[in-house]
């Protein structure tokens, strides 16, 4: 194999694992053309007498092409799970008993099922024991609620 070759292939599976390594520390489809990209230059290191500028003009292309293209599209399938709503997602609304007094700055206990939460109240109000309160948000493993509206 010529030195010319594994050069090209060198960089470009440089240019390849940063892309890929960027895309998996960003929580969006920031870099994965250019992995796309840098795969397909890797192969055309191997094309003899394909010149270094010729590859970085395939992949110039291939990059924007993809971009263009696929990112709205994988863009609307990522947003469009994201608003899945979970077990803990669907408490919100949720109306349940207190079984232990809370407060802003003290947590107390309501039982959802067979589960007991702890509640934190959402502003300075006290919600009391055995009172109906409404779940507003989960914070972390926390209801936090205020009085139910009847």
């Amino acid at each position: 194999m010529a030195t010319e070759t594994i050069v090209m292939v060198a960089v470009w599976t440089a240019i390849t694992v940063a892309a890929v390594l960027i895309e998996v520390f960003t929580p969006q489809l920031v870099s994965i053309w250019f992995a796309i990209a840098g795969g397909v230059c890797i192969g055309l290191a191997f094309v003899p007498g394909l010149p270094f500028w010729a590859n970085i003009i395939i992949f110039a292309v291939l990059s924007i092409i993809l971009l263009l293209t696929l990112r709205p599209t994988l863009t609307k399938l990522v947003k469009k799970n994201k608003d899945l709503k979970t077990n803990v997602d669907s408490l919100v609304g949720l109306k349940v008993r207190m079984i232990k007094s809370a407060t802003f700055d003290e947590l107390g206990q309501a039982k959802v099922g067979d589960v007991v939460w702890s509640v934190k109240a959402k502003d300075d109000i006290e919600l009391a024991e055995g009172e109906i309160v409404e779940v507003v948000e989960v914070d972390g493993n926390k209801l936090i609620a205020v009085p139910a509206q009847e």
